[in-house]
């Protein structure tokens, strides 16, 4: 074997040489040179003293000590810029040796150990195996590396005052990889499958760093929400590996969302029991069909709404969230039930009769947005549960305001026109108790759940029974709209009224 290499001055390229005499012609670009012109360059590698070298600096390497092994490697490749394997040891040793530390490696740094090496391959003048075999190896290691730092942020912002320097790492982890996407193709022989598999499986652990960016993430009692730009940027992201990841492979799954249909799963679960520990409360209070101010329904709605933006959040915000599959239908039929609970009128006693809650109009249009994209995403993975879900939503919701309205009836039919000529107490208590029941009605317009697929059954019940109310709320003002406007808790009666009746003709 020739103990000297050449480095073409022009090229670039490494050769050997051949022992012909004092000048060579490079066997790529052509270029002829003495070697005389090339020593002063630089370009004359001593090859049996570099490979003593790497010899050396991988016994410290196996034996652990890095930060020798780094110190020989670097010169190595001082020696021999273009010796890959060199450039690759000695920035996999930097590493290994601030783990050793007990400091975070950075995404940054293990691109590097990646992509430098890489970058230099095209010069080394090695063979197509020696290549190859150096790639499945650094991808595998790029990819334990990747997945270690995913588990270390976890671990050392783990603590409930770090979550949000936790989704700044996981975010920073994802920029960093980006220069993944942009590795040479062709010198990475991208059309062998061994290679883009170990391409694919270096850019996973991005993509869960990219989920766990924007997972809702459980803090004792409450959720930690991400922020808009968090979001924003993580799927900025997930677009880039993905096109990327597709690029190779068009059939590519996705890297699954198991971990965070999980925790979504086991929150969920933590709702439906403070749904059934309320409804257990409940059961305790001889009105059944009232509603009570307690820890436990403060705890229901708080869980509600917590699962039900949590699901929405793993679906339609973190990235591969949307799979079709039947996890996702579960967490799809989850939310129904929240949003059920978030959406339906509560009944409760007072002095003067029944008075009934009901969410805000523009409350619900903005719920709507959420609602509209879980229905829509439901009818497409499971139509029959979503009808299901809605007529029994509606039925429910029907009844609950059916007796709110059937036990008021009797004694406002008897006393109305008196109590409206006196402008008395019960006159004021029947207005908000009227209005109450146009609001919690309100749940069944097409502008609030515009699945228009179900039509009929205890949605067209519930219209009808809006429109009752609403009608009789206008006779207290003797029909004037003009006056219910002057009222502001009023102000959206007409435009609730005006949907109503739309939807009432649209399911004649």
């Amino acid at each position: 074997m020739p103990s000297l290499h050449i480095i073409c001055s022009e090229c670039g390229k490494s050769f050997a040489d051949a022992g012909g005499g004092d000048s060579v012609t490079c066997p790529y670009c052509g270029s002829r040179f003495t070697l005389a012109e090339l020593a002063k360059q630089g370009g004359i590698v001593d090859a049996e003293k570099a490979r003593s070298d790497y010899a050396k600096a991988h016994e410290y390497f196996a034996a652990g000590d890095y930060e020798m092994a780094g110190i020989w490697f670097a010169k190595v490749r001082k020696a021999d810029p273009n010796n890959f394997f060199a450039e690759y040891f000695f920035r996999l040793s930097d590493i290994r040796r601030k783990r050793q530390e007990g400091k975070l490696c950075g995404a940054e740094f293990i691109m590097d150990m990646l992509l430098e090496p890489v970058e230099k391959m095209k010069y080394a003048g090695q063979p197509h195996s020696i290549c190859r075999g150096f790639l499945l190896n650094a991808l595998a290691e790029t990819t334990a590396l990747l997945g270690a730092l995913y588990d270390t942020i976890g671990i050392i912002y783990g603590k409930p005052e770090d979550v949000d320097r936790a989704r700044t790492e996981y975010i920073a982890m994802g920029r960093d990889c980006r220069r993944i996407t942009m590795i040479d193709r062709t010198l990475t022989v991208s059309d062998d499958g061994m290679i883009t598999d170990g391409i694919i499986s270096a850019c996973e652990p991005v993509i869960s760093a990219l989920q766990r960016a924007v997972s809702f993430i459980p803090i004792g009692e409450t959720l930690s929400q991400p922020s808009s730009e968090i979001c924003e940027e993580a799927k900025t992201l997930y677009g880039v590996f993905s096109h990327f990841i597709r690029s190779l492979r068009s059939d590519y799954k996705g890297a699954g969302c198991e971990s965070v249909y999980a925790e979504n799963a086991a929150y969920d679960a933590l709702a439906k029991s403070a749904i059934e520990e309320y409804a257990s409360v409940k059961k305790t209070d001889a009105r059944n069909g009232t509603d009570m101010k307690c820890k436990a329904f403060d705890d229901m709605m708080y869980r509600c709404r917590s699962a039900f933006d949590f699901v929405y959040n793993t679906i339609f915000v973190c990235p591969g969230g949307k799979t079709g599959n039947r996890e996702e239908s579960e967490l799809l039929r989850d939310a129904l039930v929240f949003a059920e609970q978030v959406m339906k009128p509560r009944i409760y006693a007072d002095s003067d009769g029944l008075v009934v809650s009901a969410p805000e109009y523009g409350t619900l249009i903005a719920f709507s947005r959420k609602l509209t994209a879980i229905a829509t995403a439901l009818e497409n993975n499971d139509k029959q549960s979503l009808d299901a879900a809605l007529e029994g939503m509606y039925d429910r919701i029907c009844e609950t305001v059916r007796f709110a309205y059937n036990s008021e009836q009797p004694r406002m039919r008897r006393e109305i026109d008196a109590d409206i000529e006196r402008k008395n107490k019960m006159y004021f208590h029947y207005r908000n108790l009227l209005f109450g029941i146009v609001r919690a009605c309100t749940v069944a317009l097409t502008s609030i759940v515009p699945y228009t697929g179900h039509r009929k059954g205890g949605r067209l019940r519930l219209l009808r029974a809006g429109k009752q109310a609403a009608d009789d709320l206008l006779y207290m003002f003797g029909h004037r709209l003009e006056e219910v406007e002057k009222v502001p808790k009023f102000a959206s009666l007409a435009e609730i009224y005006g949907y109503i009746n739309t939807d009432l003709k649209a399911m004649a």
